[in-house]
């Protein structure tokens, strides 16, 4: 299986030896979400890697970058609720600093 592994990843004891790493290939870290199957246990290992997914927020920017068609009704609207919490926000902004600022100046 480790012989598997390595292979697809290119990289050979021999290989790595005659680089000047020593008997063991040195393996960059990888990225991303990693999930062992163990036993075969393919749908186990689907489990983790979809609740790996939703935790990590992946989930939701795969949704995002899906392309469908949006009415313009829900464009409106959502473009409304944007909006609204790009106002709400600065309103909160706004009412910090002052607070902030009377606080600085000891009124």
């Amino acid at each position: 299986m480790q012989a598997l592994a390595r292979e697809a990843r290119g990289i050979w004891p021999a290989a790595a030896a005659a680089a000047g790493r020593g008997s063991r290939g040195q393996v960059q870290p990888s990225r991303g979400i990693v999930v062992q199957v163990r036993d075969g246990n393919l749908e186990r290992a689907l489990q983790v890697m979809e609740r790996k997914m939703r935790s990590s927020g992946i989930e939701r920017l795969i949704k995002r970058r899906t392309e469908h068609h949006v009415k313009n009704s829900e464009k409106r609207v959502l473009a409304r609720k944007a909006l609204m919490a790009r106002v709400r926000s600065q309103e909160l902004g706004k009412n910090l600093r002052d607070i902030l600022i009377k606080k600085i100046r000891g009124q």
